[in-house]
C-alpha cells in the first residue's frame, strides 16, 4: 500500500504531503513526479512547484538524491519510509493544483510522487485537516472520511479532488448517476435549466455508443470565475472552468451565446469518456508520463471530439439546427482565416501538439492549425462522406461505435495509421484519397461538396474578420468591398499593439511587426483602429505612425481587400439537414 497525507496550508498556498511506504529490500528506489497530464500535451515540469523534500526511513533522516529535474533515488536500504515534501499550489488551470482560503483543487499527476515498482498497488489518500465547512468533491473511492483509495497510480491520478464550498446537483442520465460540484462565486441562476440540458446532452451522448458505458458514475468539477475557460478529461469526471456569467439566467428562452459555450465544453469532455479515455492511440498505452508521447492521431481524438461537442447539442435539442449552423459556420471560418492551413498537414499538427500547438507564439497563425479546430471539419467532412457514399447504411457513428466495441474487447490503443483502415474496413468504403487530402496534404477539405449532401449551401464571403461567419442572410450581401487590416490588435486608449501579423496581408507588406504600437492614421490619434481602418478605401494608402521599441517609425499601408474567407451557411434541404444532424436513416 501507498499512502499519502495531505494537509492544506491555506495562508502560504502549499500543500503539504507525505508519502509513505514500506521497503522490504535494500534495493535503491526511484520516485518521480509526472512531468505532463493525459489530455493536456504539453512538457508542464510539475517537479518545479516542489518547494522542500526530505526522506525518513524508520523515522531517521534518510538519503534522498536528485538524478534530474523530477526524479529522487531513496538510499538503498528497507524499512518504513517517509517522503515528506511541499507543493506550491497557486495555477488556476485545470491540470494544476491550486489552494487560497476560499478553495482547494488539483489534479494528481501535478501532486504525487510516483514510486516505482509499486505503480500497481493499491494507493490511499488521507486529508488532513480541511476547514471544517468545506466539501470535498471526487470520484476516488471514499473508504474513511476524508479518506480514499485507488487500484493503482495510474487509477490514482485520473481522479482530480475539488475541496471547498461546493454546491452539488444531480441527476440520472440512463439510469446512471452524474453530479455536478459547483464551485466559485456566482449571481443567481437557473439551476433547472442548466441541469436539464446536461441531462439531455449526457443521455443523447450515452445513446451513441454501445453498453456499457466506461463510467458507473460521472462527476462533473465545474469552478465559476471571472474570464476563466478550459477543460480537462477523466475516466468517470472532468474538471471544468468557466465565466460565471455563462451560467444560465432565469427565464432566458433559446441559449445565448455564453451558455452554448458553457454546454458545448461540458459536451466535449464527457464525449472524452469515450474517446480519449477509452478509444486511444497506441502511443498512449501506457502513457509515459516523463516525456512527450507523440502520435499523428490527436486530430481523431480532439478533432472529432470537437464535431461531436456542438452536434450533440443540437442532437439533443439544447439549441436549435440553425444555432449549430452558426456555430458550424464560425468554426468554418476560424480555420479558413488561419494562413498556418496552408503549411501544416493535420498529421503534423497533431504530431507537433508538444512544441508547436501548445507553445503558440506570434507567429502561429501563419505556421500551424489546430487539430482541435481543423480535425473537427475533418471528421463534419468524413461523416458526411461515409453518409453520401454508404446510402444512409453507415456515418461516423457507426465508425465510432465499433472502435468503441473493439477497445472494450482488446482494451488495447490504436496503432498509427490503422484508424484510417479500420474506418474502412467498418464501412466497407474506399475512403484513401479523402484521408491523403485531410491529413497529409495542406489542401482544403471538400466542405462545400459535403455539406451539400446534407441540404446546407456554404458561401464564402468577403466580410470584415469581425463578422466571424454565421447563416446566410440579406445584411451580409451589404459589404460590397472589405478592407483588410491582416493583423490582430489589442486596442489601449493611446494606440493599438499589434499581437499577430499575417502573410501577405496590407501590415506585413508594410513591415508592420508583432508587438508595434500604432499612434496615428493619417494624422489622427489611433483611438480605435478597427472602426478607422473600416473607413479606408480598399486601394488607398494610409500613412501610419507607430512605436517599435520605444522608437517612433512611420510606414505607408496599402489597403487591400479581404479575401473571401468568411463562411455563410443555409439550408437547402431541411429533411436532409435533419437527417444528419439527428442521425435519421
Amino acid at each position: 500500500m501507498i499512502n499519502y497525507t495531505l494537509s492544506p496550508n491555506l495562508l502560504s498556498r502549499q500543500w503539504e504531503i507525505t508519502l509513505s511506504f514500506i521497503k522490504n529490500n535494500e534495493l535503491p528506489t526511484e520516485i518521480s513526479l509526472p512531468n505532463w497530464v493525459p489530455g493536456s500535451y504539453l512538457i508542464r515540469d510539475f517537479s518545479r512547484h516542489i518547494t522542500e523534500i526530505r526522506a525518513f526511513c524508520d523515522g531517521i533522516p534518510a538519503e534522498l538524491t536528485q538524478i534530474d529535474k523530477n526524479t529522487w533515488h531513496a538510499a538503498a536500504i528497507g524499512g518504513e519510509w517517509r517522503i515528506c515534501y511541499t507543493v506550491y499550489a497557486f495555477d488556476l488551470s485545470v491540470r494544476g493544483a491550486f489552494l487560497t482560503t476560499e478553495r482547494g483543487f488539483f489534479d494528481g499527476a501535478c501532486i504525487f510522487l510516483k514510486v516505482k515498482g509499486y505503480e500497481h498497488e493499491a494507493h490511499r489518500v488521507a486529508l488532513s485537516q480541511p476547514p471544517e465547512h468545506w466539501r470535498i468533491a471526487t470520484t476516488l473511492p471514499a473508504v474513511g472520511e476524508h479518506v480514499f483509495q485507488a487500484a493503482s497510480y495510474m487509477d490514482l491520478i485520473d481522479h482530480p479532488i475539488e475541496l471547498g464550498n461546493i454546491e452539488f446537483l444531480s441527476f440520472e442520465a440512463a439510469g446512471i448517476p452524474h453530479r455536478i460540484a459547483l464551485s466559485g462565486f456566482y449571481h443567481p441562476f437557473d439551476r433547472d435549466r442548466l441541469v436539464s440540458d446536461i441531462c439531455k446532452i449526457c443521455e443523447t451522448e450515452l445513446a451513441a455508443f454501445p453498453s456499457p458505458a466506461p463510467f458507473d458514475q460521472y462527476l462533473f468539477l465545474l469552478h465559476v470565475g471571472d474570464n476563466i475557460y478550459g477543460g480537462l478529461e477523466h475516466i468517470d469526471s472532468t474538471a471544468l472552468l468557466a465565466d460565471r456569467n455563462s451560467l444560465p439566467p432565469f427565464e432566458m428562452g433559446a441559449a445565448n451565446d455564453a451558455y452554448t459555450q458553457l454546454l458545448g465544453l461540458f459536451s466535449h469532455e464527457y464525449f472524452h469518456a469515450w474517446n480519449v479515455k477509452s478509444i486511444k492511440p497506441e502511443a498512449f498505452v501506457p502513457y509515459h508520463l516523463d516525456r512527450e508521447n507523440y502520435t499523428e492521431q490527436l486530430w481523431a481524438f480532439e478533432g472529432i471530439t470537437s464535431y461531436y461537442d456542438d452536434l450533440f447539442l443540437a442532437r439533443s435539442g439544447c439549441i436549435s439546427p440553425e444555432a449549430y449552423l452558426n456555430l458550424l459556420a464560425q468554426g468554418i471560418t476560424r480555420v479558413q482565416q488561419t494562413k498556418g492551413r496552408l503549411k501544416q498537414t493535420l498529421a503534423e499538427s497533431s504530431f507537433t501538439a508538444w512544441n508547436k500547438f501548445y507553445r503558440q507564439d506570434e507567429n502561429s497563425p501563419n505556421a500551424i492549425v489546430s487539430y482541435y479546430q481543423k480535425g473537427a471539419l475533418a471528421a463534419l467532412c468524413l461523416d458526411l462522406l461515409i453518409r453520401s457514399k454508404s446510402a444512409g447504411r453507415h456515418s461516423l457513428d457507426s465508425v465510432m461505435r465499433q472502435h468503441y466495441r473493439d477497445w472494450c474487447a482488446t482494451r488495447q490503443g490504436i496503432p498509427e495509421k490503422q484508424w484510417q483502415v479500420r474506418c474502412q474496413e467498418i464501412t466497407g468504403l474506399n475512403l484513401e484519397d479523402f484521408f491523403q487530402t485531410a491529413l497529409y496534404s495542406t489542401r482544403d477539405l471538400p466542405l462545400a461538396e459535403c455539406l451539400a449532401t446534407a441540404g446546407v449551401a456554404l458561401t464564402w464571403c468577403a466580410l470584415p474578420r469581425s463578422h466571424g461567419g454565421g447563416l446566410a442572410d440579406a445584411k451580409t450581401n451589404s459589404f460590397p468591398s472589405v478592407p483588410d487590416f491582416g493583423a490582430r490588435f489589442k486596442q489601449n486608449g493611446d494606440g493599438a499593439t499589434l499581437t499577430h501579423v499575417f502573410n501577405g496581408g496590407s501590415a506585413e507588406n508594410a513591415a508592420l511587426c508583432p508587438q508595434d504600437k500604432i499612434i496615428a492614421l493619417n494624422g489622427f490619434a489611433c483611438t480605435d483602429l478597427a472602426l478607422q481602418w473600416s473607413q479606408q478605401p480598399v486601394g488607398s494608402q494610409v500613412h501610419v505612425h507607430f512605436f517599435r521599441t520605444g522608437v517612433l517609425h512611420e510606414t505607408v499601408i496599402t489597403v487591400e481587400e479581404a479575401g473571401a474567407e468568411t463562411a455563410l451557411l443555409a439550408v437547402s434541404d431541411r429533411q436532409l439537414l435533419e437527417q444528419w444532424l439527428f442521425d435519421r436513416p
